[in-house]
């Protein structure tokens, strides 16, 4: 009887502790309490890439003499980092600002317009957005209107990390404005992400959730039962065939 009652204290024990050593792995920011969170981290300024494509419009106190202006409103940026614009042609605007782009494109359009016109420039990034595969809820393209998203509030809008997901080794994948390529590693688990300069993401950037173990093993498992009927049939025949030619 005490042996059986010691058993079913180690088998309760042992549940008590994987129950726990999970909950660890799934909570998010685990040091919070001991983190700095005063610190700036400051929102960087979208800038001008190539193949971006900017929204600009033209105003003016009367709109005809905006009108030659807004034949399109949608512009791509080519390799050489130019627009190519109504009546003034070709610009660069590659690593500009949205206000520099904005400031750039006024200055341009003046000698067009009188004094009373007053033109107004707009300008938006109409290819703001952010790709998160991976381990997630639901792999998605998210359109950033506002150009500011954090990393956190990318994953949740991809369903935040599955089971699956491995939170300790998150890849952010960022191309800069010559196309050259970083990448950098968060730990949701860990609360310091808040301070990282890499907190807020860029146009373009793209987030990858590893998988963890549990998942290979489960797709191995996967494997392992599309495998196993047809093995068994190759046997059946095999037999069937060994026992005709007897």
């Amino acid at each position: 009887m005490k042996k059986i009652l010691m058993m079913a204290l180690m088998c309760a024990m042992m549940v008590s502790f994987s129950s726990c050593t999970m909950t660890k792995q799934f909570t998010y920011f685990q040091n919070m309490d001991s983190v700095n969170l005063l610190k700036q981290v400051s929102v960087p300024e979208a800038k001008v890439k190539v193949n971006d494509a900017l929204s600009i419009y033209v105003s003016s106190v009367t709109g005809k003499a905006a009108s030659p202006f807004n034949i399109t409103t949608s512009y791509i940026v080519d390799k050489q980092g130019e627009i190519n614009f109504p009546i003034i042609g070709k610009v660069n605007v590659l690593g500009l600002t949205r206000p520099e782009v904005e400031a750039k494109m006024l200055e341009a359009i003046k000698p067009y317009f009188n004094e009373s016109e007053r033109p107004i420039v707009n300008v938006r990034f109409a290819s703001f957005r952010v790709t998160i595969i991976g381990a997630v809820g639901g792999p998605k393209v998210v359109s950033v209107s506002n150009e500011r998203m954090s990393i956190v509030e990318a994953l949740a809008q991809a369903g935040d990390l599955s089971v699956y997901g491995k939170r300790t080794n998150i890849l952010l994948i960022r191309e800069n404005s010559d196309g050259q390529k970083t990448t950098v590693r968060f730990n949701m688990n860990d609360a310091n992400i808040f301070n990282s300069p890499y907190y807020y993401l860029e146009q373009n950037d793209i987030i990858y959730v590893e998988p963890n173990k549990a998942r290979a093993r489960s797709a191995d498992m996967s494997s392992y039962t599309f495998w196993t009927p047809i093995a068994s049939l190759l046997i059946s025949l095999s037999t069937f065939v060994i026992s005709l030619s007897r």
